[in-house]
């Protein structure tokens, strides 16, 4: 009679921390390529960790709040994010609108799950680049920032 219990409040509390800590996402725009295309629907994990150089995030626009952007650190001062698409042709980003405080770094992209031929993970485990794939003016930006 507990066992029943117990699995349901298992399943209950597993629904609940899903809901608060996974978020979903479909790319919309061009501002990402090649990395990202519109079309990708991907799995963020919510974050409340400071973020890294090279990490793929979710912020908010701060120009439209009920907006969320998908962009690359590039370079993280302190308290102060700068977030940059990979397309920046097509990508309106801090160079736009300013530094960002980390706070606004909603969730880090974990997985991409469609479409089938795009499918996996999108840079490293952590949701960024590893240091050897991470351009050299991006490594500079972040080790200037430890200061």
């Amino acid at each position: 009679m507990l066992r029943p219990i117990i699995m349901v409040l298992g399943v209950a509390t597993a629904v609940v921390w899903a809901r608060r800590t996974v978020r979903h996402a479909l790319v919309a725009g061009p501002s990402m390529l090649p990395t990202l295309a519109p079309g990708d629907r991907l799995v963020l994990i919510r974050t409340h960790r400071n973020p890294r150089v090279g990490q793929l995030v979710m912020v908010g626009d701060p120009r439209a709040p009920h907006r969320a952007l998908l962009k690359r650190v590039h370079a993280v001062d302190g308290d102060a994010v700068d977030v940059r698409g990979d397309n920046a042709a097509a990508s309106t980003d801090s160079r736009a609108f300013g530094t960002l405080p980390a706070a606004a770094v909603d969730a880090c992209l974990a997985w991409r799950y469609a479409p089938i031929s795009r499918v996996g993970l999108v840079g490293d485990r952590g949701g960024g680049l590893s240091a050897s794939r991470v351009p050299a003016d991006r490594r500079r930006s972040h080790r200037s920032a430890r200061r």
